[in-house]
């Protein structure tokens, strides 16, 4: 039936759970947020709330929000037909990931230009720019990819933004397993001034506030988000951020669901997630005291300029 010229589906329902394809195609990962995004075979989404029903009356109305609440996901269930908010344990806030990628924000020369780099083990590898407020919709996610390959291929990146934009990318890799191949292959190629091996399973550079140095790079990945910020519209982006979980702690500490235990819940790793986190994991663009607290700590080669206390 759709390879009709100008066919459609037309999928109609309530969005009980904030879960599962229908959601993901009303309100979720498969929205079209911006007008690019129908040509990439995304879902124009419209919600009807019950006030806009000819058949339901201004009496059912007001019993509805006496007796539900206007704040509760009943009463968006039931009458305003939008689905319950994401509670619980997820780290990330499902509505300001999809607030971030429906935003257009203005570019400052000053803001460095960071590739974080997820190295895959046997599955995805990421390259993913982010430049202060924005991550760049040049996302690249390659399956399969020998370490050797995706080194050359960063390093084809990091010429593509020198020739193209006259900028010097800063690349954050984690520097375990299979991720300390590609360290050393981009500085045997010249680049070591500008490559940066991280241990998330380190220490922080603030004990008290992380358990370690990946606590600490996603937390300041949510703090940065709840900002006005703009993310590429990336199903794989939102997937991995909403994985996530946090799990208690006794002193207040964040620490954050192992990727041992995502897997044994069924989830893959959030590899396209981990390199937006690695963007946060080197302190190029933050705050001049925990730059200083994190060149005490690590002592690597001289940081960059920072967007933030300008």
């Amino acid at each position: 039936a759709m390879t009709t010229p100008g066919a459609r589906w037309l999928a109609v329902g309530n969005s009980t759970r904030p879960e599962g394809y229908f959601y993901d195609i009303t309100h979720g990962k498969l929205v079209a947020r911006r007008p690019e995004d129908i040509g990439r075979g995304m879902w124009n989404a419209f919600v009807v709330p019950s006030w806009e029903s000819p058949f339901v009356t201004k009496e059912w109305l007001d019993e509805m929000a006496a007796s539900l609440g206007v704040d509760s996901d009943d009463y968006r269930v039931r009458v305003a037909g939008l689905p319950p908010r994401v509670t619980g344990d997820s780290f990330f806030v499902r509505e300001i990931v999809e607030q971030a990628m429906t935003r257009k924000l203005e570019m400052f020369e000053r803001w460095p230009l960071i590739l974080g780099c997820d190295v895959g083990r046997g599955d995805r590898s990421v390259m993913l720019p982010r430049r202060g407020r924005i991550v760049l919709p040049k996302v690249e996610i390659i399956q399969g990819m020998r370490t050797t390959d995706f080194a050359r291929t960063i390093a084809a990146e990091i010429r593509f933004y020198r020739d193209e934009y006259g900028l010097t990318a800063q690349v954050v890799l984690e520097e375990l397993g299979m991720g300390v191949g590609v360290v050393e292959a981009l500085q045997d190629m010249g680049y070591a001034d500008q490559v940066w091996g991280v241990n998330t399973g380190g220490s922080s550079t603030d004990p008290k506030l992380f358990l370690n140095l990946r606590c600490e790079m996603y937390g300041l990945c949510k703090e940065w988000m709840e900002d006005v910020v703009e993310l590429p519209n990336l199903p794989e982006l939102t997937d991995d951020l909403l994985k996530i979980r946090k799990k208690p702690t006794a002193n207040g500490q964040l620490k954050l669901e192992s990727k041992d235990e995502m897997r044994r819940r069924g989830e893959k790793s959030p590899d396209v997630g981990d390199a937006l986190a690695l963007t946060f994991a080197v302190p190029f663009d933050l705050l001049p005291e925990r730059k200083d607290r994190y060149q005490d700590q690590y002592g690597q080669h001289e940081l960059v300029g920072s967007w933030m206390s300008n």
